[in-house]
């Protein structure tokens, strides 16, 4: 793993293991970001599985990195004390990281990882907003790349998202590959709660058994990209994340490739009002709420993540002094999604309460 010397010491590492009866597998579950010291993401999902269960944590939103040698104390203490069967590391997002990371470094155990960053630190990610830096060439991608895994690799990535995309397009570039899995889904970077609520989840980790790409296909959330397509959309959404500048038309020839994929139109719309043409990004961002509206797969993604929509959308309508239409935009919003601050910034610009 790249040195970061900004990485937290272990102390910054909480541990909880959950054990039911020994012998039986166990998961060691990264919690995701934002979770309060004392508190472990994901419990409540793996609470009835019957699976003995490490939980961990990196108190302080660092990626896991820096926690490698607290990690695997932790994991073979565990595994000790449970007499494990089988180990796998399952994780979302920095979770997913983390997971992927000690899986690919201990080589001992399957990995489920939803949305793992395999570059940290690109503009406008989850992990720049946290304050980690920009890394050259990719830890995981470089791991990946080399790796000959004895155990299964299950990468998921939601293709709607540019930093998920980015991954898909580096693992992608690693098949064929023995036990490597790398699961397009019509998803955001925050699958694993869209798979969640439709129930693919439980299904996965109820016993680790089942394959997941036949969920997957059977609800219908499979994503068939071509991985140029996910490299350049991942490639314009950095650069303008980055303040750089970026030809709507290039943006604009990706949406036409990937006409089923709200993704582009949402970074077109981004592109074309960083250039003060809000109309057009408007128009752009109608098109992409039109297209997770009609479609009964997009429509069910995480409502933080099509809130985002109008809400962008109302707000280039009163750029444009189109109030009326930026109020019925907002109204809208706020009775189809739960409350936001945002609604009520953009109620007072509107001079008006929201709802």
């Amino acid at each position: 793993m790249t040195a970061d010397p900004s990485s937290p010491s272990a102390s910054s590492l909480s541990v909880r293991l959950a054990a039911t009866r020994p012998g039986r597998l166990l998961v060691v579950v990264f919690s995701q970001v934002r979770v309060p010291e004392g508190k472990f993401g994901l419990e409540r999902l793996f609470a009835n599985t019957g699976h003995n269960c490490l939980f961990l944590n990196d108190c302080r939103s660092r990626w896991y990195l820096g926690q490698d040698a607290a990690i695997d104390a932790a994991v073979e203490e565990a595994r000790a004390g449970t007499g494990a069967s089988g180990l796998v590391y399952y994780g979302s997002s920095m979770g997913g990281y983390g997971a992927l990371a000690a899986g690919l470094r201990r080589g001992d155990g399957t990995v489920h990882a939803f949305g793992p960053e395999l570059v940290l630190g690109r503009a406008g990610s989850q992990s720049a907003r946290y304050g980690i830096a920009r890394e050259i060439d990719g830890a995981l991608v470089s791991r990946l790349s080399r790796a000959a895994p004895a155990h299964p690799l299950h990468l998921y990535f939601g293709i709607l998202d540019p930093d998920d995309a980015a991954g898909a397009a580096a693992a992608l570039a690693c098949l064929p590959r023995p036990n490597l899995a790398v699961h397009l889904l019509r998803s955001c970077h925050a699958s694993h709660d869209h798979l969640y609520s439709l129930n693919v989840v439980r299904k996965i980790i109820t016993t680790f058994r089942r394959d997941p790409a036949v969920e997957i296909v059977a609800r219908g959330l499979a994503a068939a990209a071509d991985p140029a397509v996910l490299a350049a959309f991942a490639r314009l959404a950095e650069a303008l994340a980055d303040g750089r500048a970026v030809d709507p038309g290039a943006v604009e020839a990706l949406a036409a490739a990937a006409p089923d994929n709200p993704g582009p139109l949402r970074l077109l719309a981004e592109a074309l009002a960083a250039r003060g043409d809000y109309a057009a990004a408007v128009a752009a961002l109608e098109a992409a709420e039109r297209l997770v509206a009609s479609d009964p797969v997009l429509a069910t993604l995480p409502k933080r993540w099509r809130k985002e929509m109008p809400l962008r959308r109302a707000g280039w309508l009163i750029e444009l002094g189109r109030q009326e239409e930026a109020a019925a935009v907002l109204a809208d919003a706020v009775a189809r999604f739960p409350a936001d601050p945002r609604f009520d910034a953009l109620a007072a610009r509107l001079g008006a309460a929201p709802g």
